[in-house]
């Protein structure tokens, strides 16, 4: 069964005015939801344009790469030096 516009306001119209807010702020709720899980698909072009560019940098300087592991016996080494 479709649920049509009319059977939405029927269905606000039974309730208690004094939920017509609560009912508001989930109707926003949900068209927050949808907007939100709309855009999350929708990778940004300057966030591609910066991964490539440091897709680039890496191929180019391999050796510039610092591993997990490194960089956290560095922080160690600089906590240490306090």
């Amino acid at each position: 069964m479709e649920i049509t516009i009319k059977d939405l306001e029927e269905n606000i119209k039974s309730l208690p005015e004094d939920l017509y807010e609560e009912v508001n702020d989930f109707v926003d709720f949900l068209k927050f939801k949808y907007s939100s899980t709309k855009n999350q698909n929708k990778v940004q072009e300057w966030y591609i344009e910066e991964t490539n560019k440091r897709l680039k940098y890496i191929s180019d300087n391999p050796t510039s790469i610092v591993s997990e592991t490194e960089m956290n016996a560095y922080i160690t080494t600089l906590k240490n030096e306090e």
